[in-house]
């Protein structure tokens, strides 16, 4: 058997150290797999980025574990290369929520991704930028948006999910609209008042599955713009995002184009949520697909 060299970096403290139980049975899995592999513990924010930075071009894949915050490190790395040092990236989720994983039929089970990787079909996969910065599933701003990086990690590590929906409750009462104008690549042009706006690349967001809500190509190029727009009293947003969850295809309270490209504009600064994690604060982003830019490895391509 061939023998390849993997670079394996992972969180140590992600999910509540969930990988450091398995961390001898992946390795294994990978070395049957015909890997020789250099495991690395990330030491710092920061660290998967300038691992990948220096170091993936000597190898033949590249796998991280943690959640989407390691994940978009590893991304973020991967793209700082020229496109013909990049190499394959393979991901084992072993966060709280993992919403990549979930969107693209990833195991649960750590060592069950590890065999999904070492068995599983190179993808390409489209990237999103905004305002310069990558995001790979989603960016948004408006309610709920900004739930995942305000809730405190000791939350998440003791109740996962459901850390989420209890911050979330918290700001019900204070859901506000907001103005905004898009215009997008292919010349439409959309003016809203909206509780909540999504560039998505993913049929999970925040722990949320939106099912069959919108078909999903991860690669043609296209990520698609959810709006919801104002509504009379909050229990039609609360209806709206219940029939989204239960798979209702294309429900009325909900605006979606797809574009690969947009401005966006709001009436004051709105705080934008790239993956999960705080984007910065703007009235005015720019949005674009960075077509193939990643070649991801999985079981069964993907979606």
């Amino acid at each position: 058997m061939e023998t390849k060299k993997m670079l394996f970096i992972y969180n140590p403290e992600a999910g509540k150290g969930r990988i450091k139980a398995a961390l001898f049975e992946i390795i294994d899995i990978f070395t049957k797999g015909g890997y020789l592999t250099s495991a690395y513990p990330t030491q710092d924010r920061g660290d998967c980025t300038r691992m990948i930075n220096e170091f993936a071009s000597t190898y033949d894949l590249v796998v991280v574990s943690g959640g989407d915050g390691t994940l978009s490190e590893a991304v973020t790395g991967m793209l700082s290369l020229p496109r013909d040092q990049r190499v394959p990236l393979g991901y084992i989720p072993s966060g709280t929520v993992n919403d990549f994983a979930s969107g693209n039929s990833i195991p649960k089970s750590m060592t069950e991704a590890a065999h999904a990787i070492v068995h599983g079909k190179l993808i390409n996969y489209d990237i999103g930028e905004l305002n310069g910065n990558n995001f790979v599933y989603v960016a948004g701003f408006g309610a709920f948006t900004d739930v995942s990086y305000d809730t405190p990690q000791f939350t998440k590590n003791i109740f996962g999910n459901a850390a989420y929906l209890f911050e979330g409750l918290k700001r019900l009462p204070t859901i506000e609209s907001i103005s905004v104008n898009i215009k997008t690549d292919d010349g439409t042009e959309l003016h809203e008042d909206v509780y909540v706006c999504l560039i998505m690349n993913s049929i999970s967001v925040a722990g949320l599955e939106f099912g069959d809500f919108y078909d999903i190509n991860t690669s043609d190029g296209l990520f698609e713009i959810a709006l919801i727009p104002k509504t009379d009293n909050l229990l039609e947003l609360a209806a709206i995002v219940g029939n989204i969850l239960n798979g209702e295809l294309k429900h009325e309270g909900i605006k979606l184009i797809s574009a690969s490209s947009a401005e966006i504009t709001t009436e004051k600064p709105v705080r934008w949520t790239l993956d999960g994690d705080f984007g910065g604060e703007a009235d005015h982003v720019t949005f674009k697909v960075d077509h193939n830019a990643i070649n991801f490895i999985m079981q069964n391509g993907g979606n």
